[in-house]
């Protein structure tokens, strides 16, 4: 029986017996509404370590479950998002006002992200960071795409028991079959640098 100070097993994890990492920018606001969770506000970017730190034997007996993207499309995303307000939380706008520097996206990667400003920022964290252990191990038992958001799904649905009904919320920028499409070279192959681990992790393309 779920209880109030069972962070971080919310409500909707502990009644499908479920782990969801959310990973941001990476379809994550759409899984949860398709898990149960009412409310819009509220998510939790947090890594597979938490989970098992707050009960190891929920942990290993819960079906563990994330979602991850394109490296280049995730990290425009965020920027588009942080730069709209994001949550419209004080601290979102403080942050989307110092992004208000940069020209565009090109300029913000060459001249903040490259350089460590807002590297640390959760949008901006490798989503390595949220699902591998040390040894590059992935840490849950599926692990989804955002490109194939509905597909996928449908096989942790089945395996729940749910209703397979979800759709795209929250989204920000369309992903195109080109990913990084209308990015200069010079901001690729540095997102290439900074996101290796996820390119080679997830099986992305350069």
């Amino acid at each position: 029986m779920w209880q109030r100070n069972d962070f971080p097993y919310r409500k909707h994890f502990v009644q499908n017996k479920c782990i969801f990492i959310h990973i941001p920018k990476a379809a994550g606001t759409s899984v949860l509404a398709a898990l149960g969770k009412k409310k819009e506000k509220g998510r939790d970017h947090i890594s597979w370590q938490t989970y098992k730190k707050a009960s190891n034997r929920k942990f290993k007996t819960y079906f563990k479950f994330s979602f991850v993207r394109n490296p280049y499309d995730r990290a425009h995303s965020a920027y588009r998002y942080i730069l709209s307000g994001g949550n419209q939380g004080a601290q979102d706008l403080a942050v989307a006002k110092e992004i208000e520097n940069y020209s565009d996206f090109d300029d913000f990667v060459e001249q903040a992200l490259w350089k460590g400003t807002f590297r640390s920022h959760l949008l901006f964290l490798p989503q390595s960071n949220f699902i591998m252990d040390a040894n590059e191990t992935l840490m849950v038992d599926f692990l989804g795409y955002f490109e194939t958001l509905e597909q996928d799904f449908k096989q942790i649905a089945d395996r729940l028991s749910i209703r397979c009904d979800i759709t795209h919320r929250n989204k920000g920028h369309a992903t195109t079959g080109d990913s990084g499409a209308g990015m200069a070279a010079a901001t690729r192959e540095k997102l290439a640098i900074l996101y290796a681990q996820d390119f080679a992790n997830f099986g992305y393309a350069f």
